[in-house]
């Protein structure tokens, strides 16, 4: 990626279908970063932050991590393999995945609920990344509220209200139902990009092709979706 594109006033939107466990959503978010950066001249390009868990049945007070492992690769030893190798890769995209650190798998869905408000203080980008870096590079239980309240502290969604917000139920129903609508839409895994809520990018690509889906939202004739609705 030598030569930036220049996408005039083009308005861009990319829809990030997202969990805040998934290592692979990281390594797409910090792709998606390097792909954005090689976009010259789109009218602020936003990223919005779409709720998916991938395992919303995990009990409140989380997982044990090998018996997830087990679940999802068929034996602690061949998920350990797995991480071992998504360090390596980490390490060339500047993240500094530290899978040991991780106590247990949390269930995410007051991390998403938090995502919506953070998004009402048009902090969303820095709360996404915090999510990940704390529970990907730092081992911290995202399921905690306690340990929620401490991360939006840190990029400036602040204090008792969101406390007061996460012991509610606020949100939960949104959630809910923008997760409901992507999967009626055809999603069944993250992490998915949508571009102009028309180019589609599953799972985990490399920059290049994360441009190219965007170059071809922006330039491209492209027919109406009509299952573009399902995604917002």
């Amino acid at each position: 990626m030598n030569e930036k594109r220049n996408s005039s006033d083009a308005v861009l939107t990319i829809d990030a279908v997202s969990d805040f466990v998934s290592p692979w959503c990281y390594l797409a978010h910090r792709r998606l970063r390097a792909a954005l950066d090689e976009v010259e001249g789109a009218s602020s390009p936003r990223v919005r932050w779409l709720p998916f868990e991938l395992n919303p049945a995990v009990p409140p007070d989380g997982m044990n991590v090998d018996r997830y492992l087990e679940s999802v690769f068929g034996s602690t030893h061949a998920g350990w393999t797995v991480l071992g190798k998504l360090e390596d890769e980490g390490r060339h995209e500047g993240i500094a995945f530290d899978f040991r650190r991780v106590r247990s798998i949390p269930n995410t869905l007051d991390a998403h609920r938090l995502m919506l408000l953070a998004e009402e203080e048009g902090r969303d980008g820095a709360m996404a990344d915090r999510l990940f870096r704390g529970f990907l590079e730092e081992g911290l239980d995202i399921g905690s509220r306690d340990v929620l309240v401490s991360l939006a502290d840190d990029v400036g969604v602040r204090g008792e209200n969101v406390r007061r917000f996460l012991e509610g139920r606020d949100k939960a129903d949104v959630v809910r139902v923008r997760e409901s609508t992507a999967r009626s839409a055809g999603l069944t895994g993250v992490p998915t990009f949508v571009v102009n809520g028309q180019v589609a990018v599953l799972g985990l690509q490399e920059p290049e092709i994360l441009l190219a889906a965007i170059d071809r939202a922006l330039f491209s004739e492209l027919p109406a979706d009509p299952n573009e609705a399902l995604l917002h």
